[in-house]
């Protein structure tokens, strides 16, 4: 890992996992996911709110270790006023860049700073979890359970 992409770990995780912006409930949430780790105990709600095709509003709520918080909170940020095409790409630009075999990289697959900070997992596969945590339940609930037709909670464990 180049000095770079060392030097965004340290800031950028430590910023996210502190980032109180889109932490809480939301109460108009027409999507709930749970993401778990049963391993290390990370556990972080997701809600969203879909109008149409896009991701209208989106929070969390809950506790892990500071890379799947700030992983979390980057996700968040990243699928707001996204459609569910566009959150594909966005899931699976994000598990390119942390992939270690990934014969691509980083910087040739993003430029943007938050996402490069992960790439950082690349060295520590241990971390690849807690990094994927939220993406992966999304990713899961892609496109079926997320479509416009389905306005029920979720709740999956």
């Amino acid at each position: 890992m180049n000095e770079r992409l060392k030097q965004l770990y340290k800031t950028q995780i430590l910023t996210n996992a502190e980032d109180q912006t889109y932490f809480k409930e939301l109460t108009e949430a027409t999507h709930i996911l749970e993401a778990y780790n049963p391993m290390c105990g990370d556990k972080y709600t997701l809600y969203l709110k879909m109008v149409g095709e896009k991701i209208a509003e989106a929070s969390f709520k809950g506790y892990g270790c500071a890379i799947s918080r700030a992983s979390t909170s980057v996700l968040i940020k990243n699928i707001l006023g996204k459609s569910l095409q566009e959150l594909q790409a966005i899931i699976e630009q994000f598990m390119e860049v942390i992939n270690e075999e990934s014969e691509k990289s980083p910087e040739s697959i993003t430029a943007d700073e938050e996402l490069l900070a992960f790439a950082g997992t690349r060295e520590y596969p241990e971390r690849k979890k807690c990094a994927s945590l939220s993406w992966d339940e999304l990713k899961v609930n892609y496109p079926s359970e997320l479509s416009a037709g389905n306005s029920e909670d979720l709740e999956l464990s």
